[in-house]
């Protein structure tokens, strides 16, 4: 299944030129590059957030896949939800979905379920994606959304992806 843009032209430009010279506003090329297991980026229209994303995304060396963790706004959808197939079309390209990291932390949780129906009106992930593409058209991801933050949750959710990156043969980002 191929995701849509749902917010293109409201938390970011859905021009593919524009879009591309929004983001570039952003980007620091002259910053070291840096390893980075984990990272945080904020996931409000890149108006507000553009510029720690831009800097998050500008200092760290690119992996094959990206793990894009994300809260449900919208409370469509499973308390936790995994895209595992398909694709996500932004303005400036699209992002295959890593179907082994996602298929491997679907098997190692109890509470990941697959839901393509949360993902289709949220904007927290999708807003990250002009920023990876902008770096890399190869790049992967998998999209999870989360409603509940309790810690039985985030544990069985983080020992499943730690699992699933300490199994890739491959560098994979959360």
């Amino acid at each position: 299944m191929k995701r849509r843009p749902a917010v293109a032209g409201q938390f970011y430009q859905s021009s593919p030129s524009k879009l591309s010279e929004e983001v570039r506003e952003y980007i620091n090329d002259e910053v070291k590059k840096e390893h980075a297991t984990g990272i945080v980026s904020p996931h409000a229209g890149l108006m507000y957030s553009g510029r720690v994303a831009g800097a998050v995304y500008s200092g760290i060396e690119f992996p094959q896949t990206f793990i894009l963790i994300g809260p449900n706004h919208t409370g469509i959808g499973r308390a936790v939800s995994i895209m595992s197939s398909g694709s996500w079309q932004m303005p400036t390209g699209e992002l295959r979905i890593d179907e082994k990291i996602a298929n491997k932390i679907k098997q190692h949780s109890v509470v990941v379920e697959e839901d393509m129906s949360a993902h289709s009106m949220e904007h927290s992930l999708e807003v990250q994606l002009p920023f990876i593409l902008y770096f890399s058209t190869e790049a992967a991801i998998v999209p999870v959304t989360m409603m509940s933050d309790s810690l039985d949750v985030c544990r069985d959710v983080g020992e499943a992806m730690a699992i699933a990156v300490k199994d890739a043969e491959y560098p994979v980002t959360i």
